[in-house]
């Protein structure tokens, strides 16, 4: 889910799409007041990168305490997932496995997502920046980096502020903010984005869009992948684990409220290492317009669409993914990627 996965632009329109500005600070409150009963979940996992080989180890950040999962031998690489209510490594579960057959690879949760510590604070692009320093450091040589989403631009940020990475592959990029063209609708500017930075208000618009498993469920379905009965009843149960943490609401109103939401096009266009971009061929979160023009911002970059995918090409396609990725991974020259 933007991560997600993700950080992306839909899920503002899961409420503003739904009421209007004149009621939605009702409609937040009862719904809220309906799902006040949800227990938040302890910090054992419904499910997690151990259950498919990964050893778990906690890594110390400027941002707070990193979970790294981690598996396999030989050329590092760093798994980034995407940002968003649920978001976690486990959107991994599906091609980390496969890479770790000949690679060394470390799948972190980000702070405030998964089994990361959870502080009471707003999470913002510099926190993130800074995990991906030390993140990065743990590795010798340097890590390739996957990075889905809005984790794109905090790891270009990390390269450009001294972090070692070999090369970048980028899986729905964006900063929902790209070229001044916010991801949020006027609506969900002028309603949704006020009451994330709520104090009272934005954690009970947290609980409405994110602790029913129903609508991470919904929001896989309809945006995350192409074909909604393809939707993994386990990433569903990983996304309710991870957004009903303590304090996970905090990682996640940032994006809603605008404060994390950046331009990406000025990080992609100076990009420090080579990269690749990988897009699901029938994304919706980000438009095409914006897509079409983050494609063009810098011509070194090789573009790769995935048939039959949406947002979690990852998850929905993984052999494909694996397939364009394998040759931009492996070390020593580049090859032309396929797709």
């Amino acid at each position: 889910m933007a991560g997600g996965r993700s950080g992306r632009g839909g899920r503002a329109a899961l409420v503003a799409g739904a009421v209007g500005a004149a009621g939605v600070v009702g409609a937040v409150g009862a719904a809220a007041a309906w799902v006040a009963r949800t227990p938040d979940l302890d910090g054992t996992p419904t499910v997690d990168l151990t259950r498919h080989g990964f050893a778990r180890r906690d890594v110390d950040t400027p941002a707070g305490r990193v979970a790294v999962y981690e598996a396999g031998t030989g050329d590092p690489v760093l798994l980034l997932h995407g940002v968003g209510g649920g978001a976690s490594s486990y959107y991994w579960h599906r091609i980390g496995p496969e890479l770790a057959r000949t690679r060394r690879v470390l799948a972190p949760d980000w702070v405030g997502f998964g089994c990361s510590e959870h502080p009471d604070r707003p999470l913002l692009f510099d926190d993130y920046v800074a995990q991906v320093r030390a993140l990065t450091a743990l590795t010798d040589p340097a890590p390739a980096v996957v990075a889905q989403s809005l984790a794109v631009g905090f790891t270009i940020a990390a390269v450009r502020a001294g972090a070692s990475v070999r090369r970048l592959a980028m899986l729905a990029p964006t900063g929902g903010r790209d070229f001044g063209e916010d991801a949020f609708g006027p609506v969900a500017r002028l309603t949704l984005s006020p009451l994330a930075r709520s104090p009272r208000l934005g954690p009970a618009a947290y609980r409405v869009l994110f602790h029913r498993r129903s609508a991470i469920e919904g929001w896989f379905r309809r945006q995350g992948f192409r074909d909604p009965a393809a939707v993994p009843a386990e990433v569903v149960d990983a996304g309710v684990f991870s957004a009903r943490q303590p304090n996970a609401a905090y990682a996640a109103l940032p994006f809603l409220s605008g404060d994390l939401r950046y331009d990406l096009a000025p990080l992609l266009r100076d990009l420090p290492v080579p990269g690749l971009m990988l897009w699901g061929e029938q994304e919706t979160q980000i438009r095409p317009s914006v897509r079409e023009r983050l494609e063009r911002v810098n011509l070194a970059v090789p573009v790769v669409r995935i048939p039959g995918a949406r947002s979690n090409l990852e998850l929905e396609q993984p052999w494909a993914t694996l397939a364009a990725l394998e040759p931009f991974l492996t070390v020593g020259e580049l090859s032309p990627p396929t797709g």
